[in-house]
């Protein structure tokens, strides 16, 4: 079973597909884990309050979405 830390997390000022530079004040913030890929933009500013489990938890969500039926 797949665990938010082991979510590989990069910062990048590209977008992950297209390469374009993200808006001024912005940062991509990316998530791997295994196969699967994901990414959200995040104001910077705010960035520098979030630690790297904080990060490694918003894209576990994203790669990991739980069901709910």
């Amino acid at each position: 079973m797949s665990k938010y830390k082991d979510v590989v997390v990069t910062l990048s000022k590209k977008h992950p597909e297209t390469g374009e530079t993200v808006p001024a004040g912005h940062t991509y913030v990316i998530g791997v884990l295994g196969n699967k890929k994901k990414w959200y933009e995040i104001d910077s500013q705010l960035l520098n309050g979030l630690s790297n489990d904080d990060l490694q938890k918003e894209l576990f969500k994203l790669l990991h979405p739980q069901t709910h039926h």
